[in-house]
């Protein structure tokens, strides 16, 4: 029931976008980790809910499946929801792609259709590394203005220097909560507070 819950949300922010965009409106795209059969989604709710409290017009829906296909596919939902706003006159500046681990990585996919160099992404946990799944990402075809937010003690993710073009604009911030990368999804206002801040800061570009 809570899913459906959560799902018929997404559905009814999605039906919105027929409408007309409103310029000053920031979206926010916020997409989850893996592994939320075992994990449950909750955290990740509650952190959704922060996001719109901050006052950003938050698309967040469950992804129950952490495959190959469900990836592209979720990143090619979210490049089309996009690319909707964009026809409906959202400048690409109030609009933020972010995600959080496999969220990251379907950041980076949708950046790659989206194409538009003026769109934010925020990258919870920064670039799959050496202990993460192996995903077949070009990096030399990401675009738009791209932070990724890395916690020093991750063994799984870690930095993007060195993968992005360098049309892209790009800054890196590191932090040390000492949790490495399960930070991100805890929903305490001290660790939080590590990740969101810059969030917030860059979504608010201009």
């Amino acid at each position: 029931m809570k899913r459906l819950l959560v799902l018929l949300m997404g559905a009814a922010l999605w039906a919105g976008f027929t409408g007309a965009a409103q310029a000053s409106e920031k979206y926010l795209f916020y997409t989850h980790g893996c592994c939320i059969n075992k994990l449950g989604g909750g955290a990740y709710e509650t952190i959704a809910k922060e996001l719109r409290k901050d006052g950003f017009n938050v698309i967040f829906e469950l992804r129950d499946d952490d495959s190959n296909a469900a990836i592209q596919a979720a990143a090619a939902k979210i490049a089309e929801r996009v690319q909707s706003l964009l026809a409906k006159g959202t400048a690409p500046e109030d609009i933020t792609v972010s995600g959080y681990s496999l969220g990251s990585v379907i950041s980076l996919f949708a950046s790659i259709a989206i194409a538009n160099p003026k769109v934010n992404y925020v990258l919870l946990a920064g670039c799959p590394g050496r202990g993460a799944r192996s995903f077949d990402i070009d990096y030399a075809k990401v675009q738009g203005r791209v932070l990724s937010i890395v916690d020093i003690k991750d063994d799984r993710f870690g930095s993007c220097k060195q993968r992005l073009p360098e049309s892209v604009l790009q800054k890196e911030v590191e932090i040390d909560s000492g949790y490495g990368h399960p930070v991100f999804r805890y929903t305490d206002e001290k660790n939080m507070k590590l990740w969101k801040e810059p969030l917030e800061a860059w979504a608010k570009l201009k």
